[in-house]
């Protein structure tokens, strides 16, 4: 019998951290031809450290377990108060369903039960998943708080559309983004915003230096590739007006 966490990708996939500066470097390509396909993210991994966003990653969960003969597809998950939706992918193996959303670093498969609530930790997160009458919820919980991160139906979404909706996501980057677990630590940057969380404590910091300082050592990006894809940020949100 498969067991899907023993799987050696998902091993590889919990060292690929969020990111979207690989994503906001290829901003000067044409349109159809910005998506990297799961060979490029690998190599780029190891490279240059990337990782990438939801798309990339859940082509790369979608790709990766094809070749293992598990069947895997994307899912949208319904965001409140956001325009845009999220997107994770959905394994299936021995009649059961496993949701596994890089986005949100959930980069190991976690069972979704129609009657149960599943749980799984990740660093000082927990993930919990829960049927809610109408589908499908995920919550968050960090230090006691819980949060609604989306609600979903597991309905596999058509290639195509799924192409689609990743063509258009590059119109809605709007500053440097990027989130991984490293140790009992979950970092997250947007802009110049950072976020550390670690058991029972959270520091917060709006500076450009304290958001490159952590881009640098705990993602490996330097000064220089930081400062062009911000540039190609400019440069692409003028084009769009």
């Amino acid at each position: 019998m498969i067991h899907l966490n023993d799987i050696y990708f998902f091993s590889i996939l919990r060292k690929i951290p969020y990111e979207n500066i690989s994503k906001i470097l290829r901003l000067d390509l044409d349109p159809h031809v910005r998506p990297r396909d799961s060979k490029t993210v690998l190599s780029e991994h190891q490279q240059f450290h990337f990782g990438g966003t939801c798309f990339s990653l859940v082509n790369l969960v979608i790709r990766s377990l094809a070749i293992e003969g598990i069947k895997a597809y994307a899912v949208k998950g319904e965001i409140q108060r956001k325009s845009f939706p999220h997107f994770f992918a959905v394994a299936e193996l021995e009649d059961k369903q496993y949701l596994i959303d890089p986005g949100y670093l959930i980069n190991t498969p976690l069972e979704i039960s129609a009657h149960n609530e599943t749980r799984q930790q990740n660093g000082i997160i927990d993930f919990i998943v829960s049927p809610d009458g109408n589908g499908y919820q995920l919550k968050t919980a960090t230090n006691g708080q819980h949060k609604l991160r989306y609600h979903f139906k597991i309905e596999a979404l058509d290639e195509n559309i799924f192409m689609d909706y990743w063509i258009r996501s590059f119109d809605y980057m709007n500053a440097i983004v990027a989130s991984r677990f490293i140790e009992d630590k979950f970092i997250y940057i947007n802009g110049n915003y950072v976020q550390i969380r670690s058991k029972g404590n959270i520091e917060k910091y709006d500076h450009k230096d304290k958001a490159l300082y952590y881009l640098k050592n705990y993602f490996g990006y330097d000064e220089e590739l930081i400062e062009k894809a911000n540039g190609l940020l400019r440069k692409h949100r003028i084009s769009l007006k």
